[in-house]
């Protein structure tokens, strides 16, 4: 597998369930496909890779239970041979998926795994954040989503040290644009990440 089969992409087209979106032929009527965002560029940038997923009916949520499987599943080893990884750890799992907001447009995603808000570095935040509201929205009219852990909020953390409780949207991904300074320097940039090109 060479870099240029790796794609950026929309995730669910909004079909109904056993069809396959516009122009994407499909093996087997109970599968539709997907995209799943992993990182790229030793972690400075996120990349989505499409995926052949089965939606199990007729739970709510179905599709994005898919794609959160795909993601959560981590790169191919071809993936990974061009250069892909993932800022999940390889114990995360999904223990709930509910929605809110007007048509259920919002996913508050629960996931077990993922290190303590607390000491979470501000960088892998950000990656985690990004690779499942990039996964997720989109799919089944997804708009934003909700991250949790342990039953509360997995977020950056404000000035007054308290986790950000908010939706992470599109909007938001905008301003996933975060570098830290080398070891021993102020002004040299050392690891760095953009959510959106």
């Amino acid at each position: 597998m060479s870099a240029a089969a790796v794609a950026c992409g929309t995730t669910d087209h909004g079909g109904q369930q056993g069809t396959s979106p516009p122009g994407v032929a499909s093996g087997d009527a109970s599968t539709v496909r997907t995209t799943v965002y992993f990182l790229v560029d030793e972690g400075h940038a996120s990349i989505g890779v499409r995926r052949t997923v089965e939606p199990v009916p007729p739970a709510q949520g179905s599709r994005v239970r898919a794609a959160l499987a795909a993601l959560l599943e981590g790169p191919l080893p071809a993936e990974e041979e061009v250069g892909l990884t993932t800022a999940l750890p390889a114990d995360v799992r999904l223990e709930s998926l509910s929605f809110r907001g007007r048509g259920g447009m919002e996913a508050v995603i629960q996931l077990s795994g993922l290190p303590p808000v607390h000491e979470a570095p501000v960088l892998l935040k950000v990656r985690v954040i990004t690779q499942v509201a990039r996964t997720v929205i989109g799919v089944s009219s997804i708009q934003r989503i909700w991250l949790r852990a342990d039953g509360k909020p997995w977020d950056l953390i404000d000035m007054e040290g308290r986790v950000v409780d908010r939706p992470t949207d599109y909007e938001r991904l905008l301003g996933f644009w975060i570098g830290t300074a080398e070891a021993g320097t102020g002004t040299v940039v050392g690891d760095y990440f953009k959510a959106l090109p």
